[in-house]
């Protein structure tokens, strides 16, 4: 068969429904990480300045991907879902405006932007995923955070946050929102640990 008749008989299958041509894949859906609080003002507000570090991460969590577990001791990426900032990079974003939101010190800086500081946020993210061993599953994020004292480098005191949420629907979105309240979970708990770590300051 030459190749214009070929093509002739393509065409007339095409016509006539008989071949379908593959679909257009299926759109990424990013998903935005949020705190909406509620924010509680600190009790008490140190005069110090706070300096946040950059979160450390394991490659897994530097980069965009929304982040699923069937088995122990395996991760896997949600194909067609994204968040819009890698997790590691958002979550230092959204600690420091609550810290500033909360009034927990005088000035919250990040670290690195010429800012001379008095005490020293550093966090690193441990996992951060949706455990779907069990349908719909639960969101789980661990972050441990160390405040340390600039002036002579001490470590003042740390600790390991773990914020666990039902997710409602098994799927990306459900685990999505079930990952940000989770978020949210940890991130109250770190500002109230913050305000009672951090020695107030004299007046």
């Amino acid at each position: 068969m030459t190749r214009r008749a070929t093509l002739y008989l393509l065409a007339s299958l095409l016509l006539a429904g008989c071949v379908r041509l593959p679909s257009p894949s299926q759109p990424v859906t990013y998903h935005v990480l949020t705190d909406p609080g509620p924010v509680v003002p600190s009790t008490r507000t140190h005069t110090g300045t706070l300096l946040v570090r950059e979160m450390d991460a394991s490659g897994l969590y530097q980069v965009s991907n929304l982040v699923f577990s069937r088995n122990p001791g395996t991760r896997t990426d949600y194909q067609f879902a994204r968040w819009s900032e890698p997790p590691a990079k958002r979550l230092t974003w959204l600690i420091r405006q609550r810290l500033e939101a909360a009034g927990a010190f005088a000035v919250v800086s990040p670290l690195g932007g010429g800012v001379r500081g008095d005490y020293q946020l550093n966090t690193r993210l441990i996992d951060f995923y949706h455990e779907a061993s069990t349908p719909p599953g639960v969101a789980l994020l661990i972050i441990e955070a160390e405040l340390v004292r600039r002036s002579d480098a001490r470590l003042i005191a740390r600790r390991m946050f773990v914020g666990q949420e039902n997710v409602t629907t098994h799927d990306a979105q459900g685990a999505a929102d079930a990952m940000g309240r989770a978020a949210t979970q940890v991130i109250d708990a770190l500002t109230l640990w913050l305000t009672e770590a951090a020695a107030p300051e004299p007046r």
